[in-house]
């Protein structure tokens, strides 16, 4: 069959295409290989190939030789298919980023370039994301007094990075002079490093202290147990700090978690602000969906939505990639863009119905409700704590075969306490939309059939 013409839109489904192929690459280790490709720009995705603009022939040919397997092999993870990579030469003069022009060769490297497609009209809030949007919101709109510095942590794919480039986006759309700096911990390292290396310490400090008025650090958690970068790092942050200049920070983990972080890195990042993102629940992840959807020029039914919200419960990143996944078929095949279609492809991430066990809920839940596994098997009755215990019990009973004293056992608790806790969940799970709506994300995560 020949593939239909892409009806999302060339242009825009590449580019969706060509930045969840370079996150691929950056969730295996591959940052220094993503600052490289980020010198080329999505044109199309048309027949099942990528096509990339590039400014020479000579960087084609070196890109292609020494990172064009990898590049397939990460197109192919978002697609689910194998797809061929073009390459067509630019024909222009102006600056691409906002970035300061590519350095000489063996000058620090430069950080990649904001993300113009991360921004704050495409970020969908919700009870999950709300107070870390905001604080985002007043930093761009106030970097340097609002906020500062301001930290955001939270699991892998819940959309950190986005709000880090909506803040620089902001920023430099309010204030083109501004100076903003974006770049991972591992790149900070790695700038570090060669730096020393090649005895370019003086201007390594000038580009990231006297010629940067707002820094944007992904992946701070890096920074655990490099004793030199974490030592640089704090003069950097405290001569940016001085002089008012904004520095936004994200972690997959909190302060206080982090490794071999020092002291007195802790009690800087603890100056400002420090919130998280959580998992989406159901009704914001059909939210983002629509949003991404009418962004990109698909009809998404409500149905579609529904189905792909269902199947992707863990975080935005995997909702976004089963929307690119499902509509690059649609785009390749011809095929209607239904819930058929949609379990075909997405069969790979679906929850399924397995055998559970009291230790799995109780990770899942403690997860959930953002707890220790060790509170729900302890004494403290604070209400948000025993809530999430009582749901705990009523998940254990109703979805394994455990007896009530088996389950107490798993609790610390006796069999009364566990039949008390179960009957309270079932009285109460009808009339109360919160419980309902927790029990229905929670039975999607576990895998187990509602």
């Amino acid at each position: 069959m020949t593939p239909s013409v892409d009806p999302v839109g060339p242009t825009v489904n590449a580019r969706n295409i060509w930045d969840n192929s370079l996150d691929v690459l950056r969730r295996e280790g591959q940052a220094y290989v993503v600052s490289q490709l980020m010198q080329l720009s999505p044109l199309s995705f048309e027949a099942g190939v990528l096509t990339l603009g590039v400014d020479d022939l000579f960087f084609r040919d070196w890109v292609d030789e020494h990172y064009g397997v990898l590049l397939g092999s990460a197109l192919a993870q978002v697609i689910g298919t194998p797809a061929k990579v073009a390459y067509q030469k630019l024909e222009r003069t102006s600056a691409r980023s906002a970035l300061p022009p590519a350095p000489a060769v063996n000058q620090v490297r430069q950080p990649r370039r904001l993300n113009e497609k991360f921004t704050f009209d495409t970020y969908v809030v919700s009870d999950s994301n709300q107070l870390p949007a905001a604080a985002a919101a007043a930093v761009a709109d106030n970097p340097g007094k609002a906020y500062n510095p301001l930290f955001i942590y939270g699991g892998t794919g819940l959309g950190k990075t986005h709000l880090l480039h909506a803040i620089g986006n902001t920023i430099v759309a309010n204030n083109p002079a501004m100076r903003v700096v974006y770049l991972s911990s591992e790149e900070f390292t790695n700038a570090f490093i060669e730096s020393v290396r090649d005895h370019r310490m003086t201007e390594f400090r000038r580009r990231f202290r006297e010629e940067c008025d707002v820094l944007l650090i992904d992946d701070i958690q890096f920074l655990g147990k490099k004793q030199e970068t974490q030592n640089e790092f704090f003069y950097t942050f405290n001569a940016l700090h001085q002089m008012s200049k904004a520095v936004v920070m994200t972690s997959d983990m909190a302060v206080s978690e982090i490794p071999g972080l020092e002291d007195r890195l802790r009690s800087r990042f603890a100056m400002g602000l420090i919130t998280d993102v959580h998992e989406p629940n159901y009704e914001a992840r059909v939210a983002i969906l629509k949003k991404k959807a009418e962004r990109d020029g698909v009809h998404l039914t409500d149905k579609v939505a529904n189905f792909i919200a269902r199947s992707a419960v863990h975080n935005v990143r995997e909702l976004e990639g089963a929307l690119i996944k499902v509509t690059a078929v649609h785009a390749l095949t011809g095929q209607p863009l239904t819930e058929e279609l949609c379990a075909q492809v997405l069969k790979d991430i679906m929850p399924v119905s397995k055998e559970l066990d009291a230790e799995y809920i109780q990770r899942e839940v403690a997860r959930y409700f953002k707890i220790g596994v060790e509170e729900l098997r302890g004494e403290r009755r604070v209400k948000h704590v025993a809530h999430a215990r009582q749901v705990a019990m009523y998940l254990c009973r109703t979805l394994t075969q455990a007896s009530l004293p088996e389950i107490g056992k798993k609790f610390n608790k006796d069999h009364s306490t566990v039949l008390s806790s179960v009957r309270k969940i079932e009285n109460a799970r009808d009339g109360d939309a919160q419980l309902k709506l927790e029990l229905g994300e929670l039975t999607l995560k576990l895998g187990a059939e509602q």
